[in-house]
């Protein structure tokens, strides 16, 4: 019966060691509310967690790692309801972004402060970039793929960091509010 005990202990999806990987993601992200990620150490996570290193290198390399897990569950979570839709305009998407980061406010906003280290922006982005192109080349009268990368880019960091400005403004603005901003910016040039 021991043995059994023990191996269940080293099962990767078992009770104990689904609680012990949430009690370390739960100490990241609150070590992550008052310091930076690249300050992060695992010395920190694991007296937060009150668990030993040994431990957490079971689940992950270093807090960069952690991060990019939290991260990917995230997107992985998210994807579906951000999948762009036929004939949908860019602010209804930007609307959902919105509402989906206000819902998740402490792990968007972790993810969000950190994006440069992170995966999110691009694959999130991605659903609607073919669309955003499109409405580039019309707005601005512009055919170089370069420069549409360009104005992509600015179009993807500018909206991230405004969501970012939006969820730690002490003011509580509605989302239709930071959407309505966000669509403007993007269609300036349309009137």
């Amino acid at each position: 019966m021991r043995d059994k005990v023990n191996l269940m202990a080293g099962t990767k999806n078992n009770r104990r060691t689904q609680y012990t990987i949430q009690v370390i993601k739960e100490a990241f992200l609150h070590l992550l509310n008052t310091n930076e990620l690249s300050k992060i150490t695992v010395t920190q996570i694991c007296k937060e967690a009150d668990v030993n290193r040994g431990t957490f290198y079971l689940h992950f390399d270093d807090p960069l790692d952690l991060f990019h897990k939290i991260e990917a569950e995230f997107v992985d979570q998210i994807r579906p309801v951000l999948a762009i839709r036929p004939q949908e305009q860019i602010h209804d998407w930007l609307k959902r972004l919105t509402i989906i980061f206000k819902d998740n406010e402490v792990v968007g906003r972790m993810i969000l402060a950190n994006y440069r280290n992170g995966i999110m922006v691009s694959e999130l982005f991605s659903e609607v970039r073919e669309q955003a192109i499109e409405e580039f080349k019309e707005v601005f009268n512009e055919k170089d793929p370069y420069i549409l990368k360009y104005y992509f880019s600015y179009f993807a960091n500018g909206t991230v960091s405004a969501i970012l400005s939006w969820l730690e403004d002490e003011e509580d603005h509605s989302i239709e509010r930071i959407t309505k901003a966000l669509t403007n910016v993007l269609s300036r040039s349309k009137e």
